[in-house]
């Protein structure tokens, strides 16, 4: 195999999901830029820490409005859109059922009906009020919180595959978790 045909490898664990990089190039400043990335917007957007931009919101749903960076407010602005189609089966507010059937994490289980029911009313997507001028998001109901995990992972690889592309790489393979990216063509499946 000659070396203008090697592809190279790079992983790590971010967003509690294993991450592979693949590369045309040996590259390692790039992988762990790469990386950086990946970990700069699951700081922002992660619900699974007590601090993100994302829990902020959560924190203060009911009480006040909260600012945030450009990209959260925009991937929200789409998570919102996403939600409000007809028949849509994704819901950006469903954060108060993930966290009743304790979804990745230990001890879930399925809730009793009554407990499912109570918690319906903190999960309408319209209660998530944005103001693009001001960009601040405002959950309308104490309990409420948002939950991206669903449309996160792919917003982040969309966002590497971007940036890798306006560092002259023309020939990638992103994996977060399953969520697969293609950068460009060439022997990286």
């Amino acid at each position: 195999m000659s070396d203008d045909s090697r592809v190279y490898s790079y992983s790590a664990v971010l967003m509690g999901s294993p991450i592979l990089l693949k590369l045309l190039r040996h590259d390692e400043q790039l992988a762990s830029r790469t990386f950086q990335l990946i970990k700069r917007y699951e700081d922002l957007l992660t619900v699974n820490r007590a601090q993100s931009q994302v829990m902020d919101i959560n924190h203060a749903a009911g009480r006040h409005a909260v600012a945030v960076s450009r990209p959260v407010f925009q991937l929200i602005q789409c998570a919102k859109a996403a939600s409000m189609m007809r028949d849509s089966a994704f819901n950006l507010a469903i954060g108060p059922l993930v966290k009743l059937w304790r979804i990745g994490f230990q001890g879930r289980s399925v809730p009793a009906a009554a407990e499912i029911a109570a918690r319906l009313p903190l999960t309408r997507p319209q209660d998530v009020i944005l103001d693009e001028a001001a960009g601040s998001v405002f959950l309308a109901q104490p309990g409420m919180e948002i939950d991206l995990g669903a449309i996160a992972k792919g917003y982040i690889a969309d966002r590497v595959r971007d940036d890798l592309r306006r560092q002259g790489v023309d020939a990638a393979l992103i994996n977060l978790g399953g969520t697969c990216i293609p950068l460009g063509s060439g022997p990286l499946g």
